[in-house]
């Protein structure tokens, strides 16, 4: 079954664009045998996304009316790079009376990391399809490393020696560092080397909150460690480096 997302919602978090009306859309398949599969490895920037959803996924809060119309509802939820949610209808009832199948466009030049989940709900009822709160993400443009705020860390895509990759992290994983001065007077930086080389940085936050920054793996490249450092101007420093043994990822 294929749902797409309502056009009057596509303001919030994303904008259609002339060039991603000339595109193929990228399918995103959902089964029933809870494989998350995209009909592309990388979802194209400015281009068309459209859902699969198996409604056998969400089998629960399945209440009718008298008439044998369902009194449930399946809503899709979608982020890109932390940025506001937008929610679409998938199944059942249909809150507005359209459930006309729509496309989603995404903004030419954005990369980073599409997110989404779905649950079902009626009256007294809810269920989630999440990854068990992890939720599902897809690389827009180039592979993905979210770090997330439940201390997980998800790759989307695959990162390649000599191409570029987007790092999400989440400033909830330090949340101590965080002195005030006109503004937020504090940063996060990725600390990150490849096959134990020289130790770079790079800012993953400004103004207080989280930017999605590209990275590019060196030619060659099979490796990579990341850790993460919080700082602010009242002298607060705090590591993320998962118990310093940093977080270690491969490159192909």
């Amino acid at each position: 079954m294929v749902r797409r997302f309502l056009p009057s919602l596509l303001p919030l978090v994303l904008a259609a664009s002339t060039a991603a009306a000339q595109t193929t859309p990228v399918a995103i398949t959902f089964d029933g045998a809870w494989n998350e599969t995209p009909s592309v490895e990388l979802i194209p920037a400015g281009g068309q996304v459209v859902v699969n959803y198996d409604t056998s996924r969400l089998p629960q809060c399945r209440g009718t009316t008298s008439s044998g119309d369902p009194t449930w509802t399946i809503t899709g939820h979608v982020q890109v790079n932390r940025g506001p949610v937008v929610s679409f209808w998938v199944a059942g009832h249909e809150p507005n009376n359209n459930p006309t199948q729509r496309t989603l466009h995404l903004p030419a030049g954005l990369s980073g990391a599409l997110v989404m989940w779905f649950d079902i709900s009626s009256q007294g009822c809810q269920a989630w399809d999440s990854n068990h709160g992890n939720n599902y993400h897809f690389p827009i443009g180039a592979p993905t490393l979210s770090f997330n705020a439940n201390w997980d860390e998800a790759v989307a895509g695959t990162l390649r020696a000599g191409e570029p990759f987007i790092i999400n992290y989440d400033v909830n994983r330090l949340p101590e560092c965080r002195a005030t001065y006109n503004g937020p007077a504090w940063a996060i930086v990725a600390l990150y080397r490849f096959d134990n080389g020289p130790i770079q940085e790079t800012a993953v936050t400004g103004s207080g909150t989280s930017v999605p920054t590209a990275i590019t793996a060196p030619a060659g490249a099979r490796h990579l460690e990341m850790w993460f450092r919080n700082t602010d101007r009242g002298s607060c420093v705090r590591y993320d480096s998962d118990y310093g043994a940093n977080y270690h990822f491969a490159v192909e």
